[in-house]
């Protein structure tokens, strides 16, 4: 099974700083086809702004998204993947966090960030290429033994 680092290696790293408007990061989301983007102060991180942001806590209270900072909707209560963590356990924090996204941290620096759509891709892949090798196993008969029957 595959390690969280392995999944997010060699990505790009798409952040926020908390002082931008809510317009700017759901630009920014909407260029790079993303879902949630990690909010940074200076170095650290310090949220996760995602689509639900926008809609539960800035269209839904009819905030003016150019005048709204991330830093004051963003979701500050975050759970974070570490490079070791396994899909299996990213995927049981985002089931018991109810989440999507998760941040990818190796000690207090980002590396990236892993979404559950992310995970089940690799699931999947995964389960192919272990059914694939179960019907070469079950339907494939070696050279001579054909004549064994």
């Amino acid at each position: 099974m595959k390690r969280i680092d392995e999944i997010v290696a060699g990505r790009p790293v798409f952040t926020v700083r908390k002082e931008e408007s809510v317009q700017e990061a759901a630009g920014l989301m909407s260029q790079h086809k993303i879902g949630a983007m990690s909010v940074m102060d200076g170095n650290r991180l310090v949220g996760i702004f995602s689509e639900r942001d926008v809609i539960n806590r800035v269209v839904a209270r009819r905030l003016d998204p150019a005048k709204t900072t991330v830093g004051t909707v963003m979701t500050v209560n975050i759970v974070v993947a570490r490079p070791e963590d396994t899909l299996s356990s990213c995927l049981k924090k985002m089931k018991l966090a109810n989440c999507r996204h998760l941040p990818v941290v190796d000690g207090e620096v980002l590396i990236g960030m892993v979404s559950l759509r992310d995970l089940l891709q690799v699931d999947i892949g995964e389960k192919e290429d272990r059914l694939e090798v179960l019907q070469n196993y079950m339907f494939h008969l070696p050279p001579g033994d054909a004549h064994k029957s």
